[in-house]
């Protein structure tokens, strides 16, 4: 074909549909030639165009050459659009690459055929298919996820088609293991906006709550395209104790003994505290422990008991998730002072011999010492320790010791140390039992013997506890009130008459229950008026007698008023004199 005088030659090469159409050499008139050397049909995968049609432009000739080109495209159903139009202008000898494209906008996924012509004649044609969008799956995986914690699947996904789409992605996840991804185990979904030829990368949050430990397959898909693997989900850090020994029986002052085992039941590391709780602060023992996945470790402790009484006692060993626990016994002998026996008075020149039964009420052996105490400074506190004896006995078991303040003892005890009244007792680690004795000094002479006082001839006086200790066998403060208003007159009109000492010393109650064998209980409240008057007035008559001192006497007999008053006896008083003092008499049970 001759165009104005210039030759063209137009040689197309076609990539597209697996062809390659011929060059071709067109005289486009003017005497100068313009050939196509080679062209070649691309779809690209970015941009604006769906394909590029690229031709190789030669002017061989000796002048400059202008032409224009054109692209026109036609679709399956033989319409026919011109896409592209594109004018060169090429210098002599000039080699020049010239693109012409279909705009995305032009045409749609299917098969077209395309003409590349100037001025209306063909220049090359071809075939070239466009693809819709078409999402390939190329990559998945997954990291281990422990149970309870939001698991990861990680996809590449790559738009193979040749133009821009949205498509969506599916998580599926096997949950019953039959190797089938049903519809509901779709646990995740993606829905990306992909250019032709681009890739995302995405990611599926997985919740792993409903999911026991193990392994699960998982597949990640798209309409054309899917990927499988596998997703681990591991046992979160469980620290159990898996074993423990606790002393449940123990003697009081040995060592309360243990140990625990402690596992991690999980596949992950995780970290505990282990604690011991018990009845004293010689329990309070802790440690924080951190294991690897199934891994086990082992601690021991003690505790003291020696602060603790008799009985049983709650002890355990726990985790925030485990604990394990037993029931300490703590046994331990126990020695009771039953009896005490011993002299009420005794002579300082003699042996003084005294004696207790001790018996073990504990629930375990008990090997002691038991000691003799008397009180020589007058504190009514036994501290001094005559003698002691060491006992071994079984829980249950009983026996009687003997002590003596030996006569010839006397680089420990003078005789001066020992005349007196003190309190005295047996003590054992846990009991004790008191009483009262006066040591006095006994001197011959007038074919009898006879009682002395103290070598410095002074009247001694008897502290309230000496005097409740001998009476009831507990000190001052121990008693009612009642007992200690009948002991503060004791104790205020000393010195007692004659040689009588506190272990003979008799309250009105005592002598109304001993002298006159009267209905008196001991421990009941004792109600003097009660009595005759006839008795009440014997009575105090036998009571003033066993003291010298008339100081602090709570009640005055009719014959005492009679004798502040009227200067005689009642029994020589007028019948109105008698009245009178009478009235007295009850006025002071009526204050």
């Amino acid at each position: 074909m001759n165009l104005t005088g210039i030759q063209v030659a137009a040689v197309l090469v076609i990539v597209v549909g697996g062809s390659v159409g011929a060059a071709s050499v067109v005289d486009l008139g003017g005497g100068e030639p313009l050939t196509v050397d080679g062209s070649e049909v691309v779809k690209s995968s970015a941009g604006d165009a769906a394909f590029e049609v690229r031709a190789t432009l030669n002017n061989t000739g000796a002048a400059n050459a202008t032409r224009s080109l054109e692209l026109v495209v036609e679709d399956e159903s033989g319409s026919a659009l011109t896409v592209d139009e594109r004018s060169a202008t090429l210098a002599a000898g000039e080699v020049r690459a010239l693109t012409l494209s279909a705009p995305r906008d032009a045409v749609t996924a299917g098969r077209y055929n395309y003409t590349l012509s100037e001025g209306g004649e063909t220049l090359a044609t071809g075939t070239v298919s466009l693809d819709r969008p078409t999402f390939t799956v190329s990559a998945a995986g997954a990291d281990p996820v422990v149970r309870g914690e939001t698991g990861t699947v990680t996809a590449t996904v790559r738009n193979g088609g040749d133009f821009r789409g949205l498509r969506t992605v599916d998580l599926s996840i096997d949950r019953n293991d039959d190797g089938a991804f049903d519809d509901g185990e779709t646990v995740a979904t993606r829905s990306p906006l992909l250019d032709a030829g681009s890739d995302a990368s995405l990611r599926f949050s997985v919740a792993t709550d409903g999911l026991e430990p193990g392994r699960y397959a998982y597949r990640v898909e798209t309409e054309e395209s899917a990927r499988e693997g596998t997703l681990v989900v591991e046992r979160p850090a469980t620290v159990r104790i898996a074993n423990s020994t606790l002393t449940s029986d123990a003697v009081r002052g040995d060592r309360f003994n243990g140990s625990v085992t402690l596992a991690n039941l999980g596949d992950v590391p995780g970290t505990e505290t282990v604690r011991l709780d018990g009845p004293s602060e010689a329990f309070d023992w802790n440690r924080t422990v951190t294991l690897g996945g199934n891994e086990t470790t082992t601690y021991e402790f003690d505790a003291a008991t020696a602060n603790l009484t008799r009985g049983n006692y709650s002890v355990a060993v726990t985790t925030a998730n485990d604990s394990a626990s037993t029931t300490l016994r703590v046994r331990e002998g126990f020695l009771k002072v039953d009896r005490l026996d011993g002299p009420g008075s005794a002579d300082v020149d003699d042996d003084i011999r005294f004696s207790a039964r001790v018996t073990n009420i504990g629930d375990a052996a008990a090997n002691e010492t038991v000691e003799h105490r008397i009180d020589l400074d007058g504190d009514d506190d036994p501290e001094t320790v005559t003698t002691n004896s060491t006992v071994d006995l079984a829980p249950g078991e009983r026996t009687t010791v003997e002590f003596a303040i030996a006569a010839d003892d006397r680089d420990r005890f003078s005789d001066r140390d020992l005349l007196g009244t003190h309190v005295h007792g047996v003590y054992t680690g846990d009991a004790n039992a008191t009483d009262v004795v006066v040591i006095r000094e006994y001197r011959s002479g007038g074919g009898g013997s006879s009682a002395s006082s103290p070598a410095n001839d002074e009247p001694e006086t008897v502290s309230k506890d000496a005097i409740t200790q001998e009476k009831y066998g507990l000190d001052y403060d121990g008693v009612s009130g009642e007992t200690q208003t009948q002991v503060d007159e004791i104790h205020e009109r000393q010195p007692f008459a004659g040689d009588l000492v506190i272990t003979e010393v008799l309250t009105r109650e005592e002598i109304a229950r001993q002298e006159f064998g009267l209905d008196v209980k001991r421990n009941d409240k004792f109600d003097f008026t009660a009595i005759d008057v006839e008795t009440q007035q014997e009575i105090e008559a036998e009571f003033d007698a066993q003291f010298e001192s008339d100081d602090g006497d709570r009640i005055d007999s009719w014959d005492e008023l009679a004798q502040a008053q009227f200067g005689s006896e009642y029994e020589a008083l007028d019948e109105s004199q008698q009245e009178s003092i009478r009235e007295q008499y009850r006025a002071q049970f009526d204050s």
